[in-house]
């Protein structure tokens, strides 16, 4: 078995290398010379080359006791820097790296302020963000790929989690440029008899909710363009191939297409789609709370202010899309 070298040793041969003194060095570090001695002599079985020349007085290094002089103040620096790591995140409630998931709707809006709060801020977090549709993340968390989700699906069945609310979007009408006016008298009914729908994907929370709101209402509109991301389907409405149903976030994602679009409150009873931060029971229960109120100041500071250059009649409504109390 080779003899044990750490870093105190290493210290200690590199000193008597500088020096040339066994004297010196263990005074310096309160060892025996015999002691010193014998830490010399472990460093050299241990790296099977001679580290100092004892041929010469004061004692000189060897090529390889240069090279270990040479690099133990690199070695000093790691391992301090090391140390306080360690104790930095001793200091911590619990872990600070943390794998995120997203809606794809937040990841392109909030997302990026969120990300960079959380990572260069005061919570310093090692951040892993993924985005996605709704349904993919239940399955990441129930498999541990991530360890929260920012969602729109609330995760209902499923006992072992933990849902923090973190603001409520009404789904709008959105309409081409210059059809505002004439489309607003209409009923939702009598406005998809004159226009196309441009369908978000019903593989996503908000196509399926779209949907199930058109089923209640009786109303079937043919089927004719279908989108997976909010840029798309804004962008068809931009360019007068139909009108769309969607919410202010997914309007945000589509923001290069919005000076040629319309939004109006949709016709008859409305509906709307809940953002909140998921997680697994008591996986990061400190971090969870933080994260969710930093996400909802960012929606109010810079998201909200945007969301309502394009449809200012939101601002009457704004505090009811943010939880009681937050």
């Amino acid at each position: 078995m080779e003899p044990l070298l750490d870093l105190k040793t290493l210290q200690v041969v590199a000193a008597v290398a500088e020096t040339g003194s066994v004297t010196e060095v263990a005074r310096r570090y309160g060892l025996t010379q015999s002691a010193v001695s014998q830490a010399i002599r472990r460093a050299e079985m241990t790296v099977g080359v001679p580290l100092l020349d004892r041929s010469r007085r004061p004692l000189m290094p060897t090529s390889a006791g240069r090279v270990l002089t040479s690099r133990i103040h690199d070695l000093n620096r790691d391992f301090d820097a090391l140390l306080s790591s360690i104790r930095t995140m001793a200091a911590l409630p619990e872990r600070i790296d943390l794998r995120l998931g997203m809606v794809d709707s937040f990841a392109g809006t909030i997302g990026p302020h969120l990300v960079q709060e959380l990572v260069d801020g005061a919570m310093a977090l090692s951040l892993s963000a993924w985005s996605g549709l709704a349904a993919s993340h239940a399955e990441a968390l129930m498999r541990r790929a991530i360890d929260a989700a920012i969602t729109c699906d609330a995760m209902e069945d499923l006992d072992d989690v933990e849902r923090y609310p973190l603001f409520r979007e009404p789904y709008l009408l959105i309409v081409p440029r210059n059809l505002g006016a004439m489309l607003a008298e209409l009923d939702l009914r009598e406005v998809l008899e004159r226009h196309r729908l441009v369908r978000h994907s019903e593989r996503s929370y908000v196509g399926s909710q779209v949907e199930r709101h058109l089923r209640r209402l009786g109303i079937q509109p043919p089927r004719a363009f279908e989108f997976d991301t909010s840029d798309g389907l804004i962008g068809m409405v931009a360019t007068g191939m139909g009108v769309a149903i969607t919410t202010p976030l997914c309007l945000l994602q589509g923001i290069a297409h919005a000076a040629n679009v319309d939004v109006l409150p949709l016709p008859g009873p409305g509906f709307s789609r809940e953002l909140l931060l998921v997680t697994r029971r008591g996986n990061v229960p400190s971090l969870a709370p933080r994260i969710a109120a930093l996400a909802q100041n960012i929606t109010r500071t810079r998201a909200m202010p945007r969301i309502l250059t394009l449809a200012h009649w939101l601002r009457r409504d704004f505090e009811s899309l943010f939880p009681a109390g937050e």
